[in-house]
């Protein structure tokens, strides 16, 4: 940034707020950097959609991507293993499943009393507003207004939630 520097001396910089920064931290913030990288890789971490994404042509592939992002805030109430519990439901196997009964969880009583089976158009229609079309349910979404967002959530949705779907590449 300009302006935060005031001077040099001996490799190190004095910034604007008091702290002093060295030349050697900028090279080891870096290198930390690039190891954790290689830690990741050589570890096995990769893509949990690899297999998914491999089957998908690239127009789908771009389209389940931009599902994906869409899909991020979702992860932190609901899972999509079926391991882990989480203030909302599992997505594992969601499509075909009547609203309020995923396995080891308690649907609210208006989920429950909805008795809906979902499928892409009702799955569109709630989260595209939760309140809205299901009064009273416990998500605290605000809904995916943008419909093709919505439309790629869905595309995402769809490939994930099936059980098994990312291990398929793998056995």
């Amino acid at each position: 940034m300009a302006g935060t520097r005031t001077m040099r001396r001996r490799g190190s910089e004095v910034l604007t707020n008091g702290f002093r920064r060295s030349a050697r931290a900028g090279w080891a913030r870096a290198l930390a950097v690039v190891s954790l990288a290689l830690m990741a890789t050589l570890s096995g971490c990769s893509d949990p959609d690899k297999e998914i994404l491999a089957r998908l042509d690239s127009p789908s592939q771009a389209r389940f991507k931009a599902g994906r992002k869409v899909a991020v805030p979702c992860w932190t109430c609901h899972d999509l293993a079926g391991t882990v519990k989480k203030v909302g439901p599992s997505l594992l196997g969601v499509y075909g499943r009547r609203s309020g009964m995923a396995p080891d969880y308690t649907g609210s009583d208006a989920m429950i009393a909805a008795s809906i089976v979902w499928d892409d158009r009702m799955l569109g229609a709630f989260l595209s507003n939760p309140g809205g079309f299901v009064p009273g349910n416990r998500m605290v979404s605000p809904g995916v207004r943008d419909q093709a967002a919505l439309s790629n959530l869905l595309f995402y949705l769809r490939h994930v939630s099936e059980p098994g779907a990312r291990a398929r590449g793998g056995e």
